[in-house]
């Protein structure tokens, strides 16, 4: 019967149900709120991110940006890069082991669980690299040219959802040429591979050249902002070295630590496996690409797409091992994945997933919620409610020509996206696309000003910037914190004037 089906069919259709049946478990992450209103600007290009998150959002207007509707795509690709997964074991000579065991690790891996179930620029990573190292394999082992045309087109869909692709697109020609597989490159379907993903890509490159390439402005904004959570937590550094250990650190949680000896094997297996010979370009690749991301300070989920390819190898390399080791090891990944699986799959109530944390050790005291991203899903209509109780104080006069201005994209979103049911205009922001946007024709005579972070800016330019009231979602404590809400009155410029002064780019 598995036979008929296929592992990989298996595989991908467990992986999409148990996305399904959680999407809609906890609330809007703070990114989303962003891209549901890139999604409402609709563009080839936006300041700090190419296009596909938006259209992925955009795809869900008609049933109202939908939790499940604005996550589906999301979910496909991680269900389909789990099933690519067992293809790619497969073709390298692995048995029914190697597949389940490569179908299994990928869709169990805690990034991917994660970036499956939440709409994100990283959310389609895991199928674009698995893609495109899927492609150069096949490239090696002498498969039809057609391949790189497709390999064209991988890197073309992973550039539409995150830039950092490039890297990879870095890494396997360094892979290739520091291996006899360098003679894969002496060909000129190598240029129409390039060829096919700039072709692809190209209104996109436009948008960003034509706008000043602000994504250079927002990389080095990140660079620059690096900050530790409020649980006094750092993963990322500005020091060389302090921040590669960080980094390496970082996979370690990223991938599981059950599942890194299996990604471990399959960078060593090409140096000790003869028909696995043909991957060693791919461990170089890995090691470059680490190198490269460390010397570039990239945050440690910037080459989370590698590993899919990594542990399809090494599914292959495990299964030659003894058969009561592997399946030790098999049972081990798959327990313990399981077990651990609510940290990066909300399939707890949010009351029993602090309760759960909280047995780990892993909730503070008071319990809390310290996995960054569930976290950033809590409190975003509680501040609209609490925007919309300072809008509804003001005096009339004041309120019919009051602005709503938001440091962050992601409050500024949220009130985008809450705002109208409790009455209150769309929000301004100076982060990112928020600012290319501009002022929506306000005049910031009166200026509901949410967050902390330009206040002082605000202060230069108002007569009166008075704190109202605070939002404060104990759940969101882990990143933001609370929100400061303040009334900026008596401006001595107009807003078109302040404009500048107030742009952000960065995270």
């Amino acid at each position: 019967m598995i036979e008929r089906i296929g592992i990989a069919r298996i595989v991908a259709v467990a992986t999409f149900l148990a996305h399904l049946a959680t999407l809609s478990r906890y609330g809007y992450f703070r990114d989303e709120l962003y891209f549901i209103a890139c999604a409402r600007h609709l563009a080839w290009g936006y300041v700090d991110q190419p296009p596909l998150v938006a259209f992925a959002a955009w795809l869900a207007t008609p049933f109202a940006f939908d939790l499940i509707a604005i996550r589906i795509l999301p979910a496909l690709a991680s269900a389909l890069a789990a099933g690519l997964a067992v293809v790619v074991a497969r073709e390298l000579g692995g048995g029914r082991f190697a597949q389940w065991l490569a179908g299994v690790a990928v869709a169990l891996l805690p990034a991917f669980l994660l970036l499956g179930n939440t709409l994100t620029t990283t959310s389609f990573e895991s199928l674009s690299w698995l893609l495109a190292i899927w492609c150069t394999i096949r490239i090696v082992r002498g498969g039809p040219v057609w391949w790189w045309a497709l390999l064209g087109v991988a890197f073309a869909f992973g550039l539409y959802g995150k830039y950092s692709i490039a890297l990879l697109a870095i890494a396997l020609p360094l892979g290739l040429l520091a291996t006899r597989e360098r003679r894969a490159l002496a060909t000129p379907w190598l240029l129409a591979a390039i060829a096919v993903a700039l072709a692809l890509t190209a209104p996109n490159l436009l948008w960003q050249a034509s706008h000043g390439w602000p994504m250079v402005a927002v990389l080095h904004g990140d660079a620059a902002g690096r900050h530790a959570f409020n649980t006094g937590v750092a993963l990322e550094y500005r020091d060389l070295w302090t921040n590669a250990v960080a980094f390496a650190l970082e996979q370690v949680l990223y991938t599981d630590p059950l599942a890194v000896p299996v990604w471990i094997a399959g960078l060593a297996a090409p140096f000790f496996m003869p028909k696995l010979r043909e991957l060693r370009f791919l461990t170089i690749a890995y090691l470059a690409l680490f190198a490269i991301a460390v010397v570039l300070a990239a945050k440690g989920y910037y080459i989370i797409g590698v590993y899919g390819g990594l542990l399809a190898v090494g599914a292959v390399a495990v299964e030659s091992a003894a058969g009561w080791l592997r399946a030790t090891a098999f049972v081990a990944l798959a327990a313990v994945g399981a077990i651990v699986a609510p940290i990066s799959l909300p399939v707890l109530p949010i009351a029993q997933y602090v309760a759960y944390s909280n047995a780990l050790h892993m909730a503070g005291t008071p319990p809390r919620l310290t996995q960054p991203v569930y976290a950033e899903m809590f409190g975003w209509e509680r501040l609209a409610r609490t925007v919309a109780g300072v809008y509804r104080s003001l005096p009339p006069s004041r309120r019919a020509r009051a602005t709503v201005y938001a440091d962050t994209y992601a409050d500024a979103g949220a009130i985008d996206l809450f705002g109208p049911r409790y009455g209150l205009p769309g929000a301004i922001s100076g982060q990112n696309s928020y600012w290319l946007w501009g002022t929506r024709g306000n005049d910031g005579s009166t200026l509901i000003a949410i967050g902390a972070t330009r206040i002082a800016i605000l202060q230069r330019y108002y007569g009166s910037c008075a704190l109202a009231t605070t939002s404060n979602e104990p759940l969101k404590w882990v990143v933001e914190g609370p929100d400061p809400i303040y009334v900026c009155t008596h401006p001595r410029a107009s807003l078109d004037a302040i404009w500048p002064d107030l742009r952000w780019y960065g995270a």
